[in-house]
This record gives structure tokens, sequence and C-alpha cells, in this order.
């Protein structure tokens, strides 16, 4: 790949934003000379960032640890380009800068015959033309509403006769006020699940900002906040607009709402995120329930059904019925094989961790193409299920009515003799057990936060794990979390 001024912007822009989506979206295209030359300009302008008044303790452990930021980009990406200003400003109708960076990325692509993949930053939004009008399938999120509207325009006069939101995440749902006030009478279909999905986001604003990384300023705050599906439904819905089928059909996964179109009179299937083209985020830990059963029923049923145009909510479109069937399937069992282990251990009495821990794949699986392991793995795939199944409690006795954490740190410090020997223990175990250096570093932080050599030892120890090559992006992410608490402490002091 050419190394030019737009793809090294894109590749430094990862050092300055990971969004509320729980991923990161550097362009998995950049090869190792882009970002080489990356570097060149990562640091000046991190730099002009950190030295701005205000600017975060994430930022500056960037410029700071420039090879944390090739290392997190290394995770792939949900496909688009990338925005550092929608990134922070996922839910805002009014922010220029990212308004205006969805205008300048979105780009849209004939798929056939009056049907089209617009690429936004970050998802997908399908588009069909029809004799009585438009079908657009998500909207992606708020700030690329209006970008969306002018690539819809781009091609077509019509009216927009109906806007199917396949979930109501962020980057699918939030663009729509954008096209309703271009078409008003357009009908905005959903699965029924939508609706409490919604009120949630407004009732736990607060929570979804700190979860998400987003101002809550931005968050919905009441009903008027947000655009809401016209017509709901519960299993299926068949719709015919200009005398062409709409198939909705509604399985659980990544959420509860979701949903896949499928339009059997041109072969084409709109998989909203059922296919992600790697191991799917299905076992985000900061997440709401995710429903990996149903996503394997999803995923065989979308098989059989053998499309022969896949029009993906993230990533390119693919045109090779085989490969799509094939990934499907493959796909399927592997969420299958983990549902069957996490049960089976269940069954057996088995804690917890010694479940997800034990959690293998069959080589044909773990290897396939599509089953990369980017931003969850298959043990996290395992706890997913067993917070659907079971209680809180982990089964350690203790921890059901357990005593302060931060008391359990300080006496787990007085049994080592004190802070000092805590972490000079931490620091021994970096290069031998890097996972349980990490469980002493906690406990040290929550021990003594105020410490300088703590607040170092978690940055030292958390860099270290997110270099581990067993490390997935999901992980990678709460871990900057970690280190950017301790990096505050760290300016604060000075």
């Amino acid at each position: 790949m050419a190394i030019t001024k737009k793809s090294i912007l894109a590749y430094t822009a990862t050092a300055l934003v990971f969004t509320g989506l729980g991923m990161t979206l550097a362009p998995t295209e950049l090869g190792d000379s882009v970002k080489s030359a990356a570097y060149s300009v990562q640091k000046s302008a991190l730099t002009v960032v950190a030295d701005k008044a205000g600017a975060d303790a994430r930022t500056r452990l960037f410029m700071e640890n420039p090879k944390l930021i090739d290392r997190i980009a290394g995770g792939g990406a949900f496909g688009g380009e990338f925005s550092r200003h929608i990134g922070q400003h996922i839910f805002a109708r009014h922010h220029q800068p990212a308004i205006d960076d969805a205008l300048k990325m979105t780009s849209i692509t004939a798929i056939g015959e009056r049907q089209w993949l617009i690429q936004m930053p970050i998802v997908n939004s399908i588009l069909f033309e029809t004799d009585a009008g438009l079908v657009v399938v998500d909207t992606g999120m708020a700030p690329a509403g209006p970008a969306l509207l002018k690539a819809i325009r781009s091609v077509s006069d019509k009216p927009i006769h109906t806007i199917i939101i396949t979930h109501g995440h962020t980057d699918h749902a939030y663009g729509t006020y954008a096209l309703i006030a271009d078409s008003p009478n357009a009908e905005i279909v959903a699965q029924q699940n939508i609706i409490p999905r919604f009120q949630r986001y407004i009732k736990l604003r607060g929570s979804l900002a700190h979860y998400m990384n987003q101002p809550e300023a931005e968050m919905p705050a009441s009903n008027t906040d947000i655009v809401w599906p016209t017509r709901i439904f519960d299993k299926q819905m068949e719709l015919t607009i200009g005398g062409e089928q709409f198939i909705l059909r509604h399985h659980r996964g990544e959420t509860d709402d979701q949903l896949y179109v499928w339009v059997p009179g041109r072969g084409a299937l709109a998989s909203a995120d059922y296919y992600q083209g790697f191991l799917p985020n299905v076992g985000n830990g900061k997440r709401m329930q995710r429903y990996v059963e149903d996503w394997a029923v999803a995923m065989r049923e979308m098989a059989a059904l053998k499309p022969e145009i896949l029009l993906p909510s993230h990533g390119e479109a693919i045109f090779d019925a085989i490969a799509i069937q094939e990934n499907f399937i493959v796909l399927a069992e592997v969420l299958e094989t983990i549902t069957e282990q996490t049960f089976a251990g269940l069954n057996k009495g088995l804690r917890k961790d010694q479940i997800f821990n034990a959690i293998t794949l069959p080589e044909r699986l773990q290897n396939h193409p599509s089953m990369k392991v980017q931003y969850v793995s298959a043990k996290d795939i395992s706890k997913m299920l067993l917070k659907q199944y079971t209680g809180w409690w982990d089964d350690i006795p203790s921890n059901w009515t357990p005593a302060d954490k931060a008391a359990q740190a300080n006496e787990i410090v007085t049994l080592a003799g004190g802070i000092d020997k805590l972490v000079s223990r931490t620091i021994a175990l970096l290069d031998s057990d890097i996972t349980m250096a990490c469980h002493l570093a906690d406990w040290a932080w929550l021990a003594a936060p105020e410490n300088a050599d703590v607040q170092q030892l978690v940055i030292d120890v958390y860099t270290a794990r997110i270099m581990d090559p067993a490390t997935n992006t999901q992980e990678m992410l709460t871990y900057i979390d970690q280190m950017a608490k301790a990096r505050e402490k760290q300016l604060e002091a000075q």
C-alpha cells in the first residue's frame, strides 16, 4: 500500500482516542511501511495535544509509550475509516468536527443493480432502491447522519420509504434523525426489544457514558433525544416495497433486538452484526448480556438461505456464495462448541474460572481465517454464557459477602511485609507470570493508589500485559483505562 498523508494520519489517530464502542478502529489495511512512516508524525501530533491545557492522562500515555499505538492498532478494525472526533462524540448531533469528518470519510459503492453499500467511519449502511422509494438498513452514529443522507442523495432522489434498524447500538441507529428530516413520512422498522433498549440508554446515561468513554452531556436524556421506530415486530416481519420482498428475522445475538434483512429477489443478505469477519464480540465484559446460543442459530439460518451477496454492517461486501456459507457455518460451530463446553463444566459443578479457563477450540475452527481473535477470546464468550445462566457469585465462599476490596488489599500488603515488598514481588513476576503480576499490581493499587511507586508499577505492568501477544483488544482497552488512572495520579502530584 502506498504511503499517503491520509493513511498516515488515519493510523496516527488511533493514538488519540479509543471509542465507547469497545473497539479500536485502526484501518487493518495499513502495512508496516505506513506504520513506520506514521511514527514520524505520531509523536508531534500527540505532543501538540498533550501540551494543551487539560490534556488527558490517556493521551499522555500514548505520547510517552508509542509502542502501545502499534499494539492496540494491531487488533484490527470493524471496518470504515477512523475519525477521532466521531469516536469521542458518537451520540452528538451537533458536533461540527465529527460531522465534517463523516462528510469527508463516507463513501458509497454500487453492489449490483439499484443497491449500494455506504461505508461511513466505523460502520456501514445498506441502500436499496425500489419502485416505491428507498429502503435504508441502519443509519450510523449521530454525527454521520448528514453524511449518510448526502451519500444517499448522490445516487437517488427518490423519497426514503423505509428505514430498517438492525439493532439499537449507537453505530447503527443514531443517524436516523437526518433521514427523517429529509423524508418525514418514512417508516422506521425495528424489533420490539429496541424500545426498552433505548429506554435504558436514558435511564443509565451516566453509567453508559462511563463504560463507553463518552461525554455524559451528549447521552440521550429524554425521549426527544431518540428517534423511535414507527413499526415494531417480534419474530419476523415481511415487507413488500415496490413489489419487492424484504424479510426481517429476529434472533438475539449481539443484542436482544438484533435482526437481519433477507432480500430474496436479489439474493442479498444484510447481516447486521451477526457476521463480523473474526471471532465476534459476544464476550464483551463491559456490555449488557449477549446471546451465544441464539447467535449460532442465526448463523445456521442465514447459511441455509444461501445468499449470493453478503452486505455486512462492518467491512466489505462478499460476493462468493460458497465462502459466505462456509464462514457462517464455521462461526455457528465455534459458538456451539463453546456453549457445549461451558454447559458441561456447569453440570460437573466446576468453579466458573475452571470452566472458562478450560475452553478450547478444535484446530480447524481455531485456525479458520474468519475466526481470528481480535476483540474477545473463546474464554470471554464462555464468561458471557456463565453470566446468562448463573448468578453473580463466582463460587468462592468468602466472595458471597466479601470484605471491602481496599481492606483486603491492605491485609495483603501487611502479609507481604509492606507495599515496597509487594511492588518488588510484582516486578519480579513481570517476565515469568504477567497474569499474576497484574493481580498483585491491582492489590497494590487498591491499597495505596497515592504511592508513586505503585502508580508507576501499574503503568509498567499493564504496558507489559498489552504487549503480550496473548492479549486481545478488549483487554487492552481495559488495561489502558487503569493505566490512565495511574498516570492521572502522577500528573496531579506534579
